[in-house]
């Protein structure tokens, strides 16, 4: 499949396709468009989903953007943010416009929350994938405290209002009402990946059983889904069998399922954004050691959360 790759969003662009011969060549000439393909990237960790809406949005308002396609190399992240982004994926679709999930080499947890809003999803065999389940994590401080002769002294309004303190151990009490927190959200997920895969995961209950999927009742499958959304991580290949994945495929794989589910012909344009690459580890100790001042916006969070996060 040649492809011709533009930044903007006009009808008519100049494409850039390999030659046929002479390695590492290139030479440049004017198509007209039959549709593009917006590619959005998400990489790492999701903490925020402003940028991503953005995005969407855009493309959302662009008439000439005919299918989006999400690359996700991503482990998860927090809840709120990665509901936000299915929110606005869901209005994109709405369009009657098809959105294809290409899995890179971890969509796990969040990242699969993202992939399953999506009309198909294209995975590599080796793909870390599934993980669907919501985890919260709190340090607890108690003994080390009480060795450095550390009290706290805590004034508040209600019985829960310091739940999850470093100070001191969680009572019963508390971790039932967490865990109350956990199950509704873990809930929400699974609700989402049903609506998603609903179709995909009868058909792997009926492979497994041997029976036509008219014969497979949606409780039992949604069962079976509850079953394997323990948190159990799988391979792309493994979630394919699961119902979890349609196709196994790279990236170009992904690209030809956009353009067949977008009924695009010839040679699509491909539109996406460089996001600018947040500062590392590596960048915060030589800005201590040179005096630099990166962008650092979200190198450490420190604070409490619920999290679709691989584990």
């Amino acid at each position: 499949m040649s492809l011709a790759p533009v930044a903007g969003l006009a009808p008519n662009a100049f494409a850039k396709t390999s030659g046929e011969s002479g390695g590492g060549l290139f030479r440049w000439f004017r198509v007209p468009s039959v549709g593009q393909i917006a590619v959005i990237e998400f990489d790492g960790a999701i903490y925020d989903s402003r940028y991503y809406n953005r995005l969407i949005h855009k493309y959302n308002s662009n008439p000439f953007i005919k299918v989006l396609v999400l690359r996700i190399d991503s482990p998860g992240g927090e809840v709120g943010p990665v509901q936000e982004i299915v929110g606005e994926l869901k209005k994109f679709r709405d369009s009657g416009r098809p959105v294809v999930a290409s899995l890179a080499g971890v969509a796990a947890s969040g990242g699969y929350y993202l992939a399953a809003a999506t009309d198909r999803i294209v995975s590599n065999p080796g793909t870390l994938t599934g993980s669907i389940g919501v985890i919260m994590e709190f340090p607890d401080a108690e003994n080390l405290l009480k060795k450095i002769g550390v009290k706290f002294v805590v004034v508040k309004s209600g019985r829960f209002k310091d739940t999850g303190s470093f100070a001191r151990a969680m009572t019963e009490e508390e971790l039932a009402q967490l865990r109350r927190t956990v199950d509704d959200v873990y809930d929400q997920f699974v609700d989402e990946v049903w609506e998603g895969r609903r179709e995909a995961i009868k058909e792997a209950v009926a492979r497994e059983r041997g029976v036509p999927v008219s014969k497979v009742p949606a409780r039992e499958a949604r069962q079976f889904l509850r079953d394997i959304a323990d948190g159990r991580v799988m391979s792309g290949r493994e979630a394919r069998e699961a119902g979890l994945v349609d196709e196994m495929g790279g990236f170009d794989d992904a690209l030809d399922t956009a353009m067949r589910l977008g009924g695009l012909h010839g040679r699509p344009i491909i539109v996406s954004e460089k996001r600018r690459r947040e500062a590392g580890w590596a960048d915060l100790l030589g800005s201590w050691f040179l005096g630099s001042e990166p962008q650092v916006s979200r190198l450490a969070r420190n604070r409490v959360s619920l999290q679709y996060m691989l584990h």
